[in-house]
C-alpha cells in the first residue's frame, strides 16, 4: 500500500503497527538500543584507544537511532530522498553555498558585536581540528536527516498533519541536541548497567539544560533550523540540499568554535559567546528562513507545479 505526501508516492507497508505506535516504538528501541550499546562501544573501542564515557553513549545513540530505523525501513524510500541524478549535486551544492554565505554572515556579527580571539591551538591541533570539521560534516548531516526530515518528519505529518508535523519534528531536533550523557559521569567507573543511569542523567541534563537563562537563544535558534531544514525538505521533496545546509552549518560551526574563543565579557551580553546562542544567528536565521520561502514559491522551483518533480 503506498501513500502521497509531497507529491511523492511512499510505500507504507513497514511494520504492521497502527500509525500511532510507530513513533513510541521507534524511541523506545532507540533508547534501548542505546543502553546495549553504550557500554559495548566504550569497551570495546578501549581495547584500542580510550573514549570517554559520555562520547561512547552519543555514538551509541546515533548508532542506535540507525538501527531502530531499520525496523521501518519499507517506510522510507531512500532512492526517493536521495535519488543519483543530475539535479542532486545541485541541490547539494546549493546547499554548502547557501551555508557558507549564512555562516559568514552569523560569524561576522559575532565578530564585530561579540569579540574572539585565537584559541592559541598548534598546528597539529588546528590540523586535527579541521579534520574533524571536514569528517562531522560529511558523515553526520545524511545520518540526521533521513531520521529526522526522512523518517520523524514525515510521520509526524502523517499523524498531525502537514503544519503541526512539520514544527513538532523541528522541535524533536532541536531538544535531541541537549540530550546529551554529562561529563561528570566519566569519573564513575563504567558496568555495563552504567547505561542506565547514563540514560536517565542525559533526561535529567536536557531539563536542566533548557531552564538555563543562557540556552534559550540556543533552543530557539536550533528550532529555527529544525523549521528550515523541515521547509526545505517539504518544498524540494529530496535531502540533498538539506545535507549542503546542514554539512556547511556543521563544518563552520565546528571549525570556528575550535579555533577561536570568545573574550570575557563579551561586548554585548546577548549577542554572547556560543554562536548558536547568539541573537544575530537568530536574525540571519530568520531572513534566511523568508528568503528559503520566497525562492521555493518559484514556480520553475516548486514541486507543487510539477516542473522540478523527482
Amino acid at each position: 500500500m503506498t501513500d502521497c505526501l509531497y507529491g511523492i508516492k511512499w510505500n507504507s507497508s513497514g511494520m504492521a503497527l497502527p500509525g500511532k505506535f510507530i513513533l513510541p516504538v521507534f524511541f523506545l528501541t532507540l533508547f534501548l538500543g542505546a543502553m546495549i550499546l553504550g557500554p559495548l562501544i566504550y569497551f570495546g573501542v578501549g581495547v584500542v584507544w580510550h573514549v570517554p564515557f559520555h562520547r561512547a553513549m552519543g555514538r551509541a545513540l546515533m548508532l542506535s537511532a540507525v538501527a531502530a530505523l531499520g525496523l521501518f525501513w519499507s517506510r522510507i524510500s531512500l532512492a526517493r530522498l536521495w535519488p543519483w541524478n543530475g539535479a542532486a549535486w545541485k541541490q547539494l551544492l546549493l546547499g554548502y553555498f547557501i551555508a557558507a554565505v549564512s555562516i559568514q554572515a552569523m560569524l561576522g556579527c559575532d565578530l564585530a558585536l561579540s569579540g574572539f580571539t585565537s584559541a592559541h591551538r598548534s598546528a597539529g591541533e588546528i590540523a586535527g581540528r579541521v579534520l574533524l570539521a571536514f569528517v562531522a560534516a560529511l558523515l553526520v548531516p545524511p545520518v540526521e536527516e533521513t531520521v529526522f526530515r526522512g523518517f520523524l518528519q514525515r510521520e509526524l505529518i502523517e499523524g498531525l498533519g502537514r503544519r503541526a508535523g512539520w514544527v513538532m519534528a523541528a522541535a524533536i531536533f532541536a531538544l535531541a541536541h541537549f540530550l546529551k550523557v554529562p561529563v561528570e559521569l566519566d569519573r564513575e567507573p563504567v558496568h555495563l548497567w552504567s547505561s542506565v543511569t547514563a540514560m536517565g542523567a542525559a533526561f535529567v541534563n536536557l531539563g536542566h539544560g533548557i531552564a538555563q537563562p543562557e540556552n534559550v537563544g540556543k533552543a530557539a535558534n536550533l528550532f529555527l533550523i529544525g523549521l528550515i531544514l523541515g521547509g526545505v525538505f517539504l518544498r524540494s521533496g529530496t535531502l540533498w540540499m538539506n545535507a549542503g545546509l546542514h554539512g556547511g552549518w556543521i563544518f563552520g560551526l565546528l571549525l570556528f568554535t575550535g579555533l577561536t574563543r570568545p573574550v570575557d565579557p563579551p561586548y554585548v551580553s546577548f549577542f554572547g559567546g556560543d554562536i548558536l546562542s547568539s541573537l544575530s544567528t537568530t536574525v540571519v536565521l530568520l531572513l534566511l528562513g523568508l528568503w528559503l520561502w520566497r525562492f521555493y514559491r518559484h514556480p520553475s522551483i516548486s514541486p507543487e507545479t510539477g516542473a522540478n518533480a523527482p
